[in-house]
């Protein structure tokens, strides 16, 4: 989940058939690598009968999906509305703009994450991590100086830091927390941008995941983890003698989002007595709630406040096609314009930033196929189309991402969503069924730049392969049930909600049964690796990428400050530290049912992924070749668990893209020019500024001061 977009290393390439992907020798010559980019960018024509008298639209270059900063996006209005951030592309690098709408000014900064103003609209802020390994330091930016570059404040090595809250009533101050004095726990810090000092709050009493902080910045207290509590009732009992009682009583949320004005009510996502997230006003004395939005279906799953009002603006679900609810009489007046020109299409509407009157407001609309970004001037009654995200020819060849519904043999409704190939009859087609990683999330509808679920799934569909992303059990969005039925599942129904969706798409005549592979990231990697050991025949191939091969080696290697509370690894899959729970994880595992697998496996895997460590591929692969399979390894040294820099999702597409063509008859592009521009830039950087973050003159740290 790195932030960050450009890594030191670089990125080479090899094709043996378990490989890695190393970093290049200073032997290749330049000239080899501008050879393969003049190489004509033809493509594989494919193979597989129902494809190849299809009218299939053009082959979308796989840079255009890796480089996910077509356009301008992110938009980010400073509270005093003289100032707008937004990305944007510079000599093929993706720069933040800064315009300052009273001098006409607009600077570049090298930042590839996402900024939050400070509520003095001087200072920008951002957490960003340059090294895969989810350490995030805190950088920022003064645009009062007109020489200024972001500074990072937090310059510690191996050190996490995060936002615990942006102070109302300070222009220049923030509350983050940090685990630099002891790496397992979250301490709690005030900064000062303007003097970059740093002072201690509160220190963690070691069994706390996070602290309690009143609205003006005030610390309450801290909230103790799940798993101490726990201990303190007796040691840890079986995870097949806790199941039970952890199905019939899921444990219920309250979520606050603010109260109102006169502190009466209280705003807050709940399913208190209710089985799905609803946006609740609730009395805090006497405990009545009353539901503004909910759907039957979905959590609410995005809630807009207003920082004038305290109230809620706008309200969404995703049952399928988003359902938004504008909930403010002047807020629904002012952007009817905007929802008219959507001209009736499936959208979702998001509220991206606003001055601090409200008075302009940044909006974005998004659909499956594009991200449009509006100005809404309410005073002047007008608003201005700043930006659309997907470029008009790209968009023109994406498909739509169509909601289904499907019966798992047990009974239980699962919701996702099927992407065909446009010019070509869905029937008989090769087919990926594509699986959400957490697993404690669900599939995410939007462009192929908001969403990585859809991207791949447009990739794929453009490559030719209906593609189907169902929610299985565990996965979040529908519901406290819906999720707990995951309790205990891993390598169980779980799976079988997964086999459940390839027979429905074999059934209505969708899917080829002789050419369906199985794909996925994190969690979905796993379950791909899972499918094609317990039903060998099921799958023509898999394609996992940063999946979990061991459960009980990877809970026990997860980063020092995840293992304060583990219960929810603890609930779903067991207690590696309970003989029992290891066990019953070791007949679960990939790793152990190597010999079972039958047909080819692509195995990519980033060198520094911190939740899932690399020695989860490497022991895999070396499993599979001592078993004999056939088996294929991409191991990129600068990756973290995400594929963050474009150059890192380039080689993830261009590898995948060879795979599944080789296995599923699908088409593929022979060469990409971006493969030599990945190469060179990637090298360009070592070379010349060796991964060292910009800095400004002067202190570059927050000095602490307990």
């Amino acid at each position: 989940m790195s932030a960050a977009r450009r890594p030191p290393s670089p990125v080479g390439s090899g094709l043996v058939r378990a490989f890695h992907l190393e970093r290049p020798g200073r032997a290749i010559g330049l000239g080899a690598v501008m050879l393969t980019a003049l190489v004509a960018a033809c493509t594989v024509e494919p193979g597989h009968p129902a494809l190849q008298s299809a009218t299939l639209p053009e082959p979308v270059p796989a840079h255009r999906f890796a480089f996910q900063r077509a356009g301008d996006a992110g938009y980010k209005l400073s509270p005093d509305g003289r100032k707008l951030a937004w990305f944007g592309t510079h000599l093929w690098r993706t720069v933040l703009n800064v315009r300052d709408d009273g001098t006409g000014e607009t600077r570049r900064y090298r930042v590839g994450a996402a900024p939050q103003w400070t509520p003095g609209s001087r200072f920008l802020f951002y957490f960003a991590d340059g090294t895969g390994a989810e350490n995030y330091h805190l950088y920022v930016i003064d645009t009062a100086d007109p020489r200024g570059e972001p500074v990072d404040l937090t310059p510690w090595p191996g050190v996490r830091v995060g936002l615990q809250q942006i102070i109302a009533g300070e222009p220049a101050s923030l509350l983050v927390h940090h685990n630099r004095r002891d790496r397992a726990v979250f301490d709690l810090y005030r900064i000062d941008l303007e003097s970059r000092r740093q002072a201690l709050v509160a220190r963690n009493p070691g069994d706390a995941t996070s602290a309690i902080t009143s609205p003006d910045g005030g610390f309450k207290g801290w909230r103790r983890s799940v798993a101490a509590e726990r201990r303190a009732k007796g040691p840890p009992k079986r995870l097949a003698e806790r199941k039970a009682g952890l199905v019939k009583q899921p444990g219920e949320t309250f979520r606050m989002l603010g109260t109102n004005a006169e502190r009466t009510l209280v705003y807050a996502l709940s399913d208190r007595g209710r089985e799905r997230l609803a946006l609740v006003a609730a009395h805090p004395t006497l405990g009545w709630e009353r539901v503004l939005f909910e759907d039957p279906v979905a959590d609410v799953s995005y809630v807009g406040m207003s920082r004038v009002t305290n109230a809620p603006l706008i309200a969404d679900a995703l049952p399928g096609y988003p359902r938004s609810a504008i909930l403010d009489d002047a807020l629904r007046k002012d952007l009817a314009g905007i929802i008219r020109e959507q001209d009736g299409r499936a959208h979702a509407i998001e509220i991206l930033s606003t001055d601090a009157r409200e008075r302009r407001l940044v909006v974005a609309v998004g659909s499956d196929v594009q991200r449009l970004t509006y100005m809404v001037d309410r005073d002047a009654g007008r608003h201005v189309r700043l930006a659309q995200l997907v470029p008009d020819d790209l968009a023109r060849v994406l498909s739509p991402m169509r909601p289904v519904s499907i019966e798992s043999r047990d009974g239980l409704t699962l919701h996702g969503y099927l992407t065909l190939p446009g010019g070509v009859e869905p029937r008989g087609l090769p087919m990926v069924l594509y699986v959400h990683g957490g697993p404690w999330r669900r599939t995410s509808w939007g462009d192929p730049f908001t969403s990585d679920e859809a991207g791949y799934a447009q990739f794929l569909a453009n490559r030719g392969y209906a593609v189907l992303q169902i929610d299985y059990r565990g996965s979040t969005g529908y519901g406290r049930s819906f999720t707990n039925a995951g309790i205990g599942e891993f390598g169980g129904r779980m799976q079988d909600d997964l086999h459940d969706a390839v027979r429905w798409a074999v059934g209505r005549g969708i899917a080829d049964p002789r050419h369906v592979a199985i794909m996925g990231w994190s969690y979905g990697g796993y379950a791909a690796l899972m499918g094609m050991a317990q039903t060998p025949d099921a799958f023509a191939c898999g394609v996992s990428l940063a999946g979990p091969t061991d459960l009980a080696s990877m809970i026990e290697s997860f980063p020092a400050y995840w293992a304060l509370d583990l219960s929810r690894w603890h609930d779903f899959v067991g207690d590696p530290a309970v003989p029992e729970d290891r066990d019953a994880m070791r007949e679960i595992s990939p790793l152990n049912l190597a010999e079972r697998i039958a047909r080819p496996v692509l195995i990519i895997h980033g060198a520094h992924d911190v939740r899932v460590r690399v020695d989860q591929a490497d022991r895999m692969v070396a499993a599979l070749m001592k078993a004999g399979k056939p088996v294929e390894y991409l191991r990129i040294p600068d990756m973290g668990h995400n594929p963050g820099w474009w150059a890192h999702r380039l080689a993830v597409l261009r590898r995948t893209e060879t795979f599944l063509q080789r296995c599923l008859g699908g088409r593929a592009g022979r060469s990409d020019w971006f493969d030599a521009v990945a190469w060179i830039w990637t090298n360009w950087s070592r070379w010349r500024e060796g991964g060292a973050p910009p800095a400004s003159a002067g202190p570059t740290k927050a000095e602490t001061v307990e």
